[in-house]
């Protein structure tokens, strides 16, 4: 009989606290597109682009793979530029904004600091077609809380 009451008051305080705002916003995930954009280039290389948070925030994460950079598999959430001629992605770098990719329709090109020159990219339905938005977003969320 004791441990049933426990074991209730327990149930009970465990269901405060999941239900409590506090919890609620630290296990709230952003929004995120219903889909992966991915890209393959020269050697091997590979990125992927996501929306993340509200379209009006122009904000997406990136993650870059293949590259014999510091940035190899780290997904960074970085700026988007819409222009007349292509869709920008920027970081900052030493305190001043780095333009990592740009993108003009199926092809672009991609930037890393410390690198001389562009490396060329183009659209990767395959790629795309086998990432998950929602398990792109926890590997980020995995990583930030790893830091």
């Amino acid at each position: 009989m004791m441990l049933a009451a426990k074991r209730n008051w327990m149930a009970l305080a465990l269901g405060l606290f999941i239900s409590s705002p506090l919890f609620a916003a630290e296990a709230a995930r952003p929004v995120v597109a219903d889909k992966v954009d991915a890209f393959e280039g020269e050697r091997g290389v590979q990125v992927w682009t996501m929306r993340v948070g509200e379209r009006s925030a122009n904000e997406a994460l990136v993650q870059i793979a293949g590259a014999d950079h510091d940035w190899d598999k780290r997904i960074q959430k970085m700026q988007v530029e819409k222009t007349g001629r292509d869709v920008r992605y920027a970081t900052q770098v030493d305190g001043k904004k780095y333009v990592v990719l740009i993108v003009r329709g199926n092809s672009g090109e991609l930037y890393l600091p410390g690198q001389d020159g562009e490396t060329p990219l183009y659209y990767s339905a395959g790629l795309a077609s086998q990432s998950n938005p929602e398990h792109f977003l926890t590997d980020y969320l995995e990583q930030q809380s790893a830091k």
